[in-house]
């Protein structure tokens, strides 16, 4: 059971990642590498892809030119054209002709980002670089206190490109040299050699006055009774076990939900936890389903949002032993108390339970995201289904 209690910014000590840039030179630096690194990431993406029209139409992934423009259009949307007296923009209009009805993730259903009538490659290249200069030139003239808009486009592009690695590896294309290595998970401990933390009052979210997004705030109390949790999380091993033995076919270790998913086909064998990868990685591209069902397999759980970020805030041990995979929780994604939407609307509150469709949330970070995503209060969220991530998850001891 938890409590949950709304306090002052004065009470809390949890801040956001120490990696985002809080001064304009730290900044500048920052956008320019990181673009570099988005760019050079699809350099050596086969010609057939760049073709919308051409490209495969998948629900996970969106065309590489789209998704490269749209991140030149977010980076000057919400840079250089947002007011919070014109959150339309429409005062400030694009360097580039039909931007919006093109690249804006708002107005462009997923489906039709593989049916218009997009400019050349060199065209959305260029208008990526102009934009990026002009962000540049405007961070120049800007105050130093006037630094959230550019964070915002920075861990925006920081994501896209963790998106465009995920778009490589569905596409069964390799991971060019520019992104980092999986590492291993460090000992082989016994999932039994885990950590104790001893509950009691614990912070979530970051402060008003430090970066961050609006789904982590505002921070506030949760009461939690102590837990036991893995000092690790699963390897590829342990998990092929489980997917290799005759439990994974059998409904008691699987939620309602889990059953239909696993009985309607959609996982096409050879797993990818079977596919050569040794003890000492993490298993990766598990779905929250199988997540959940290797729990209940080993007669343990999920832990939740707020126990993973306790364990994150007080065990240095178990803050070392993440980032190797995002690791999926019992909770679903919602919003704290006292949550208002702030300047990114539609990354945060449109997902809510939007629908009815389930997303459950995620921590950590894994091997390709970037270190400014890495911080214990960052939300990633996906439905229950996904597992084209690099997702993976530990477990709590059932009390």
């Amino acid at each position: 059971m938890t409590l949950v209690e709304t306090i002052g910014d004065a009470a809390v000590s949890t801040s956001a990642s120490p990696e985002v840039p809080t001064e304009k030179t730290g900044l500048r630096q920052a956008l320019i590498a990181q673009r570099e690194y988005t760019l050079a990431l699809y350099a050596d993406l086969p010609s057939a892809y760049w073709h919308p029209h051409r490209f495969p139409l998948r629900a996970t992934i969106n065309p590489p030119l789209w998704e490269l423009a749209h991140i030149a259009w977010f980076q000057e949307f919400f840079a250089l054209r947002w007011r919070a007296d014109d959150e339309s923009g429409s005062r400030r209009p694009s360097c580039f002709h039909m931007a919006d009805e093109l690249f804006d993730s708002g107005r462009v259903p997923h489906e039709a980002r593989w049916q218009l009538d997009y400019p050349s490659r060199a065209e959305c290249f260029d208008y990526m670089q102009l934009v990026l200069e002009n962000v540049v030139q405007a961070l120049e003239k800007s105050g130093e206190a006037d630094c959230y808009g550019f964070q915002l486009v920075l861990l925006h592009e920081d994501m896209h490109a963790e998106a465009l690695a995920m778009t490589l590896v569905t596409l069964g294309q390799a991971l060019p040299s520019v992104a980092p290595r999986r590492s291993k998970i460090g000992p082989c401990l016994a999932l039994s050699a885990g950590l104790h933390i001893a509950g009691g009052v614990t912070r979530m979210g970051v402060r008003a006055d430090a970066f961050g997004f609006d789904n982590e705030k505002p921070p506030h109390q949760v009461r939690l009774e102590p837990f036991d949790i893995d000092a690790r999380v699963v390897s590829a091993a342990e998990f092929a076990a489980f997917r290799a033995h005759s439990a994974y076919l059998e409904p008691r270790f699987w939620s309602a939900e889990g059953n239909a998913w696993r009985e309607s086909g959609l996982r096409v064998d050879p797993h990818p936890a079977l596919t050569g990868q040794p003890t000492e990685l993490a298993a990766m591209h598990m779905n929250y389903f199988e997540a959940e069902a290797y729990c209940k397999w080993q007669n343990r759980r999920l832990p939740t949002e707020a126990e993973w970020e306790c364990a994150a805030n007080s065990s240095s041990e178990f803050s070392g032993s993440t980032g190797h995979v995002w690791e999926w929780t019992a909770s679903p994604f919602a919003a704290y108390p006292g949550f208002k939407a702030e300047r990114y609307r539609d990354y945060s509150a449109p997902w809510f339970h939007s629908l009815g469709v389930r997303y459950q949330v995620l921590k950590g970070g894994s091997f390709v995201t970037h270190p400014r995503l890495k911080y214990p209060q960052y939300r990633n969220f996906y439905t229950p289904d996904r597992d084209d991530m690099f997702c993976g998850f530990r477990t709590c001891a059932i009390q």
